[in-house]
């Protein structure tokens, strides 16, 4: 009963860093720009896809290594672009966050669509990052699931480096906190948002890569992904990076249980019911501010 436990709360954990991984990218973008970005379960499809491409189609070699490598450049420019393309000529609007929105959800259509036409509507598989498992004792861990857990929490330590410590780390946390403030003292906000935009971009596409291992890469992914991430900004706190983090363990601790104990087609219950009894006690969530 107890390797069972622990085998729950292991699968917890492993899921809950990824999502921290993730939904610490989407409260970035709202944090920064208060606008809410609905291709966010999109772009976590396109890592999955992006890493099928390298190991499968076209056999690269370097394995896992040679796909976060080009990953995190290839991820960087889609967001950055498409930031600048698409959702900076409207913030010249007064109303521009709502417009954004909608832009992101049609963006979201299209991309699903997208990857439907070119790569089928089939499932995809990735190879494991590594194969084997280890024994300590009674209990057995899969490798997968380990690296996995290492390269998510790798991520969340590499993303509060690049917060705390760098130019543009500081630039996105003045702007998120003033920007008016940050644009009167030299700060270029419009610069600041396509950053942020991007760096959001890269965690939720390694979060697709690391998932897509043990969930498949399907094209129709994005919108489970979205609500996901959706739920777990709001129930920590709309734009909180702490809150966030905190409700990513939190939930996927909670579907690791649900899962075991009452089965797979309770979890999104069980994650909806929390949320909804989080925003009646507490409507700014976790960590959020009233």
């Amino acid at each position: 009963m107890f390797i069972e436990i622990l085998d729950v709360i292991i699968s917890g954990l492993l899921n809950g860093s990824v999502y921290a991984l993730m939904a610490i990218g989407l409260a970035l973008v709202y944090g920064v720009t208060k606008a809410f970005n609905f291709a966010y379960g999109s772009f976590y499809t396109m890592g999955g896809y992006f890493a099928w491409v390298l190991l499968v189609s076209l056999g690269i070699k370097g394995g896992y290594y040679t796909v976060f490598l080009a990953a995190i450049p290839f991820l960087f420019v889609v967001g950055f672009f498409l930031e600048k393309a698409l959702i900076s000529p409207l913030r010249k609007r007064s109303d521009w966050q709502m417009k954004a929105m909608m832009l992101t959800l049609g963006l979201s259509l299209f991309l699903d669509i997208g990857y439907i036409s070119v790569f089928g509507p089939r499932l995809k598989s990735l190879p494991d990052i590594v194969e084997g498992t280890l024994t300590i004792g009674p209990f057995v861990f899969m490798n997968q699931d380990m690296v996995i857990f290492i390269l998510s929490i790798t991520g969340l330590l590499c993303f509060a480096w690049l917060l705390n410590n760098t130019r543009v780390g500081m630039a996105v946390q003045a702007v998120a906190q003033n920007p008016v403030g940050a644009q009167i003292v030299g700060i270029p906000k419009d610069r600041v948002f396509a950053a942020t935009f991007a760096i959001s971009t890269i965690m939720v596409g390694i979060g697709g890569i690391l998932l897509s291992q043990k969930n498949f890469v399907n094209p129709q992914a994005s919108t489970g992904i979205m609500i996901k991430a959706w739920v777990i900004t709001a129930f920590g706190g709309m734009g909180s990076i702490k809150g966030s983090l905190y409700a990513a363990l939190i939930i996927g601790m909670l579907e690791a249980f649900v899962g075991y104990y009452l089965g797979m087609i309770h979890i999104e219950i069980a994650v909806l019911t929390l949320l909804l009894i989080t925003l009646a006690f507490r409507p700014q969530g976790l960590m959020g501010r009233e």
